[in-house]
């Protein structure tokens, strides 16, 4: 029986602006595309400072830090349906957030009411030391939401950590889009045997 849903933040809950600079720098430079991804994985789990990781990539990418923050900024949307909803479905699920970011990442984008409105249960990569596709995020995520694996629904824009999380027995829906998931995840609660 599910208990719990948790939720990926970028490229789910906010617009992943980090994909789209990547994306870009990709098909420009694939070397230096791959350095920004190792060092946004080194804040992701902690290895590094939110402020070294923002000095870096600004360095990376040859902007100035505060241009580099403002386009990171204006490239982030939350998405206020969804966000409603999750208010709705904690009426009768637990519910979290598992986002691979650094250090005291998500309280640059919420408010402490915000996350305190919307989740149970928060979890930034950078503030436990594991990412995911690592077993562990996930592993800390149901023990904070006190229940078990197998019963969480994990929702996640990228294939592989949906799979991940597959691997250690939560059920996993890819999410597309606000409609898509929402059906996905609505069949899911109402099958009694999920």
């Amino acid at each position: 029986m599910i208990k719990a849903i948790v939720f990926d933040c970028f490229g789910v809950i906010i617009t992943d602006a980090l994909a789209v600079i990547l994306e870009e720098l990709r098909s420009k430079n694939p070397g230096k595309a791959q350095d920004l991804v190792d060092l946004l994985n080194a804040a992701s789990r902690g290895l590094i400072s939110s402020e070294e990781s923002t000095e870096q990539a600004s360095e990376l990418l040859g902007m100035k830090q505060e241009d580099y923050r403002q386009l990171i900024m204006d490239g982030e949307v939350k998405d206020e349906r969804l966000l409603n909803y999750i208010r709705t479905l904690r009426k009768n699920y637990k519910t979290a957030i598992l986002s691979n970011i650094s250090n005291g990442g998500l309280h640059r984008r919420f408010t402490k009411k915000e996350l305190d409105t919307y989740f149970d249960f928060v979890v930034a990569s950078g503030d436990i030391g594991f990412a995911k596709p690592e077993a562990q995020a996930y592993e800390y995520t149901a023990d904070g939401l006190g229940v078990r694996l197998t019963e969480c629904v994990f929702l996640d824009d990228r294939e592989e950590y949906c799979f991940a999380a597959q691997g250690v027995g939560m059920q996993a829906i890819q999410y597309q889009n606000f409609e898509q998931a929402k059906d996905e995840l609505e069949k899911l609660l109402n099958n009694p045997e999920a």
